[in-house]
């Protein structure tokens, strides 16, 4: 008997009972981490990007001694927005349109398992990949400049761990927007440009003009940038120096839950299961 489309958009609380939830997310994502890990080239690649870069800037000698410490924040800083907008975000909206693409997502639903333990799985071997990018990343400042001086760890926990369930949640959203894995490209690049131009990250938001950049501080990945400034105690998005105090991280922490909710708004409206015909 065929699924029709109804059924695959049940209640998770319908197809998949709790009792076995844990024991069901950890052999998903056992699966997808031995997957991850076969897959050696991709994996290298992946992961020795951010110190290979840093390396890379540390080798050609343009940093002052004294700056070493600011300029480990700066980059820290740019390795967790560059991985959560490519191997966050694009890497899981191609690897959720090819397994729907290939009937995997729907044969899982046939089973137990709900749509939220299916996306946290396979959201699994990016986290992974993101996070072994900033322990390398730090090593190889303390290495080349210095180690990050960490102002208040609270708010690097919560930008980082925000802005994956952020890009995750947008991930899904769009793979349900995307034919097929090639037209990522193009339905990705949109959040991409956005994310990365109105971030801070590329240009100083101070330098816009004040509409753009109160405009900008209410995109994906400014509060993840300021959180960032902020925990590290480095340069703001405003030219200031940046504190640790949480009247100061208002705004940033509203921008991230208003995100994580129009994320999940947009995964239940527009994720699809089954292949696009």
């Amino acid at each position: 008997m065929t699924t029709t489309a109804p059924d695959l958009f049940r209640p998770a609380t319908d197809s998949a009972p709790r009792a076995g939830r844990v024991p069901r997310v950890l052999s998903l994502v056992r699966a997808e981490v031995l997957l991850l890990v076969r897959n050696r080239t991709t994996l290298f690649n992946a992961v020795a990007l951010a110190p290979l870069t840093v390396a890379f800037l540390g080798s050609i000698g343009m940093v002052p001694d004294a700056a070493g410490s600011a300029v480990a924040g700066m980059l820290l800083t740019t390795l967790v927005g560059l991985a959560l907008v490519i191997v966050v975000y694009y890497n899981l909206t191609t690897t959720l349109v090819a397994r729907r693409e290939e009937l995997v997502l729907k044969r899982l639903l046939t089973g137990d398992v709900s749509r939220e333990e299916i996306i946290a799985a396979t959201t699994t071997p990016a986290v992974v990949v993101l996070l072994a990018q900033l322990v390398l990343g730090v090593v190889a400042m303390a290495v080349w400049f210095d180690v990050p001086t960490v102002q208040n760890i609270v708010w690097v926990l919560i930008a980082v761990v925000g802005g994956i369930v952020v890009f995750a949640l947008l991930a899904a959203a769009s793979a349900g927007l995307t034919r097929t894995v090639e037209t990522a490209q193009l339905t990705t690049l949109p959040i991409l440009m956005v994310a990365t131009a109105l971030s801070g990250l590329a240009v100083p938001l101070h330098v816009l003009p004040d509409v753009v950049e109160r405009v900008a501080e209410w995109t994906p990945m400014y509060p993840v940038v300021a959180l960032m400034q902020h925990g590290l105690g480095a340069v703001a998005l405003d030219g200031t120096t940046a504190s640790g105090a949480l009247a100061d991280v208002t705004q940033p922490l509203a921008a991230l839950a208003l995100w994580i909710v129009l994320g999940a708004l947009a995964t239940r409206r527009w994720m699809r299961w089954e292949p696009r015909r």
